[in-house]
């Protein structure tokens, strides 16, 4: 009788341990689902950066923020307008354009009008400066200006042999400089167009570089305007022009984008 009893109750907290251990395996969760919770949510990955980082152009790609884009990638410019995309190009008051020197100046006017299609109010450009000319620039784009411009506003260009010159927007004679000892004479093109320029009211100057040209020498004769001494006291608006002009030619301008 003892041992009847005595089974019994083995068999009962035999039967009460593997329904604890069931109930405990079906709490413990799977590896899935562990994975699920370590892993971050599509969503947060997703979402846009809050702020516009800097821009910065080298002679193998463009940087933005963390993302990299070769210079030499299939479709650069749809690539380019793409990558602009994922960020807030016309949130902050302006954005900051890195651009190292030795960049050509065609590559840099695309991505610089890139920006200006992405939504960029204001653009301040960084380059390595030449001497005591500024290391930074407000530059505007064509459509900033829109039919406004005054057809005397003057023009200024580095050409394939690292000459400079200038002439006015509704075209005439093309002045021209040959290179000094450390690029463009820009001293010589100044002495003539700060007096020609006292008889035009522009605040505008126009300036860009033959497709050759390394952007430094182009940035170089938009800040040696702003650098001048005796000073342009009328200038204080640089536009990179779109497209190269040619030099004595009428410079034609976008017109601004309507609302």
């Amino acid at each position: 009788m003892s041992c009847h009893f005595s089974t019994i109750a083995v068999c009962a907290v035999t039967t009460l341990l593997l329904v604890a251990a069931c109930d405990e395996e079906k709490k413990k969760p799977s590896k899935t689902e562990v994975a699920k919770a370590a892993a971050p949510s599509a969503t947060a990955t997703a979402q846009a950066p809050r702020r516009m980082p800097e821009v910065t152009l080298h002679q193998k790609a463009i940087n933005v923020g963390l993302d990299e884009l070769p210079l030499s990638a299939p479709s650069f410019d749809v690539a380019l307008k793409s990558l602009l995309k994922k960020y807030p190009v016309e949130m902050p008051d302006k954005v900051l354009f890195n651009v190292e020197r030795k960049v050509k100046t065609p590559k840099v006017t695309k991505v610089f009008y890139a920006l200006v299609e992405a939504g960029a109010k204001k653009i301040e450009v960084r380059t390595k400066p030449r001497g005591t000319f500024p290391g930074e620039l407000i530059i505007s784009s064509e459509k900033s200006v829109g039919d406004d411009i005054l057809g005397c506003t003057y023009v200024g260009m580095v050409l394939d042999n690292l000459g400079a010159t200038f002439w006015q927007k509704q075209g005439g004679t093309a002045k021209r400089y040959t290179k000094g000892m450390a690029g463009p004479d820009f001293s010589a093109m100044h002495e003539v167009m700060h007096k020609e320029a006292r008889n035009c009211n522009s605040k505008i100057f126009l300036f860009s570089a033959s497709d050759s040209i390394d952007w430094g020498h182009a940035y170089d004769i938009a800040t040696s305007v702003k650098a001048a001494d005796p000073a342009y006291e009328q200038i204080d608006q640089y536009v990179l022009l779109a497209d190269d002009p040619v030099p004595g030619k009428p410079v034609k301008i976008a017109k601004q984008s309507q609302p």
